[in-house]
């Protein structure tokens, strides 16, 4: 193609400026700040062009005739010279540029570009770099020799780059367009905001700025600009966003930060997380506070309570091929033969993949009865996943907030019939390398014929794609030096009654989910055993309520100051006091709490409170009662 390119006598109508910086000491002036290069070689794919028409610079860019570069390198040109535009396309891009017009269209989007298009002694002049590179070429520029060396894309023949990948609340994007970085400083095109976050959307203005409007909150960015305009209020920022392929890059951290989350870019792995808390969360943070406490008693008394009972799935939690060794496996398993018309299940799991490829889980039931249908008749529940270490963050504690607030989303799996010895999907998703997964899911199985049920619930993994319902093995072995609950037991809820509190007397504090708690979800009183059970002394997966008495013999109101502590390390989780769930920021063990108050007005109440922790944080917490 490039010999038969030689071969042309280049007097194309089409003539396309490269933009160059850097001056040539053989240049010639003509007007309008116009000069004619003559000692510039081009070469593409290592073989040299042969350039008839004059090349010129203009501000430092070089232009020279671009029509014939177009057809060798597969692209078809055309010329309407009504609207003075040149319109180049190319493995489906498209590019239009008009004479004198400092913006031009990439596939139907403005981009601005660095010198405009002109008319110089009947010929037209157009931006070669913006061409060559919005048609996914390379260009580059060596001044010693002062040759353009420019090399096309074959996607045949170029390797190709991992995807960056973006996690927006725990939606998982394969990004279309890069993060660029510029200065230190990330920036994202604002369209995946608009896409993935809830109470999000995202419009061009007149003025080609773009408005980010997120939960009630509107932020306006202009190409090149580092005012943003805030609730129409302008703000001055270090960064500047700008518009790339049709795209308005914003500064994701400076976002990220006035709207309240977290942020981490990972550039090696090209992963960016993005958590953006109103939109991630039903239930606001609590304040944190920072102090001593004292030493908390046990909790005294405590007992399950309801008819949910709770499956765990989190040994192994590491998922390695020297404990999985094949292609399949079960993970956990529950035998239910329930004597109730409908029976009530809670899994919750907790797995992090180390087995260094993509596998699939499941949660499958296996109808074990020979006469009896059954039918999942209610389905609810959560899953996340992160390839982050913020697992309490944004794993734990969107399990916690969903769960309290009563957001678990329904199921499609709701309504579904199992026949007898037949298997069934309840819940599947992708797992991808070094992710952690965290699942809870409410269950609830009746007998269609008003008979007795018999069935398997199981966790299963395929590493090969491979049916999940046929996986019916016995569940792996127990990974013993790490010790991750493994095992079903009677209910998911705990219930704790505190001692009676006197108003006016000292702080007292108790620790839950440790201590005289510990006896309910043992190793041995698992109800399932098979190839091996861990206790569940951390509750995870369970919710806790705690019921705190109190006197108050004054005959005025009292406030009652209720905090909350970590004991056994960092600790989070999400509460519910008076109908309103909060979360709980990471507290460090015994200097940082967070706290509430209620108003005692009658002689005799009771403050009721409900938690959840977050997984992946050290337990217990420790809940203090004391007078304002």
């Amino acid at each position: 193609m490039l010999n038969k390119l030689k071969a042309l006598s280049v007097v194309a109508t089409v003539i396309f400026a490269f933009i160059l910086s850097g001056q040539t000491s053989a240049s010639a002036a003509t007007d309008k700040g116009i000069q004619i290069r003559n000692n510039v070689t081009i070469n593409i794919d290592g073989e040299t062009i042969q350039i008839k028409d004059p090349i010129l610079n203009k501000s430092d860019f070089l232009l020279l005739p671009m029509r014939a570069l177009y057809e060798a390198i597969g692209a078809n040109v055309d010329w309407n010279n009504e609207t003075q535009t040149a319109t180049a396309n190319r493995n489906g891009k498209v590019i239009n540029l008009t004479i004198d017009s400092m913006t031009a269209l990439v596939d139907g989007y403005e981009v601005s570009v660095d010198v405009a298009p002109l008319i110089y002694k009947e010929r037209t002049y157009m931006p070669l770099r913006f061409v060559t590179e919005n048609l996914d070429g390379n260009v580059n520029w060596d001044p010693s020799t002062q040759t353009v060396n420019i090399l096309l894309d074959d996607p045949a023949e170029i390797p190709q780059e991992d995807p960056y990948i973006l996690h927006v609340n725990n939606k998982r994007i394969v990004m279309s367009e890069p993060i660029v970085t510029k200065q230190s400083r990330s920036y994202i095109p604002a369209d995946y905001l608009t896409d993935y976050l809830d109470n999000s959307a995202g419009n061009w203005l007149p003025d080609k700025s773009f408005e980010l409007q997120i939960a009630g909150m509107s932020f306006v960015f202009k190409d090149g600009s580092n005012n943003v305009l805030i609730n129409n209020e302008s703000v001055t920022i270090e960064e500047q966003s700008f518009i790339q392929k049709g795209k308005m890059y914003i500064p994701i951290t400076f976002v990220v930060n006035t709207l309240g989350g977290n942020l981490r870019y990972i550039s090696e792995k090209r992963e960016m997380y993005i958590y953006v808390y109103r939109a991630m969360y039903t239930s606001d943070f609590l304040e944190k506070s920072f102090g001593s406490t004292s030493y908390p008693q046990p909790v005294p008394s405590a007992r399950l309570e309801g008819d949910r009972d709770l499956m765990v799935s989190d040994n192994p939690e590491n998922l390695t091929h020297d404990l999985l060794p094949k292609s399949n496996a079960t993970l956990a398993q529950y035998h239910v033969t329930p004597t109730s018309a409908t029976n009530k299940h809670r899994i919750f799991g907790w797995h992090l993949n180390k087995l260094g490829e993509a596998v699939n889980i499941g949660i499958t039931i296996e109808n074990t009865s020979s006469s009896e249908s059954i039918k999942v008749s209610s389905a609810k529940g959560i899953t996340q996943m992160s390839g982050n270490n913020w697992v309490g963050h944004d794993i734990g504690l969107s399990i916690a907030d969903a769960t309290l607030n009563g957001k678990l989303k329904k199921s499609d799996s709701t309504g579904v019939v199992i026949a007898p010895g037949e298997t069934k999907v309840i819940e599947t998703f992708e797992m991808f390398p070094d992710y952690v997964v965290g699942f809870l899911h409410d269950i609830d199985i009746q007998a269609v014929n008003g008979g007795s049920p018999d069935y398997m619930i199981r966790t299963v993994l395929t590493k090969t794609n491979s049916d999940l319902t046929k996986i019916k093995t016995d569940a792996v072995a127990i990974d013993e030096y790490a010790k991750h609950p493994r095992g079903a037991w009677p209910s998911a809820t705990i219930l704790a009654d505190f001692p009676a509190y006197t108003v006016d007397t000292p702080e007292v504090g108790y620790n839950i989910s440790n201590g005289r708690t510990d006896h309910l979800q043992t190793t041995e009183n698992s109800l399932s055993q098979i190839n091996g059970a861990l206790g569940n002394p951390g509750h995870f997966g369970m919710n806790y309520k705690v019921s705190i008495p109190l006197i108050n013999d004054t005959g005025s109101t009292k406030t009652i100051k209720v905090k909350l502590t970590g004991r056994g390390g960092l600790y989070s989780g999400a509460v519910k006091f008076n109908g309103k769930v909060s979360l709980v920021p990471s507290l460090r063990s015994s200097s940082e709490y967070v706290e509430f108050e209620y108003k005692m007005k009658g002689s005799s109440e009771k403050i009721e409170l409900e938690l959840m922790h977050a997984g992946g944080v050290n337990l217990p917490v420790a809940i203090y009662v004391e007078t304002k």
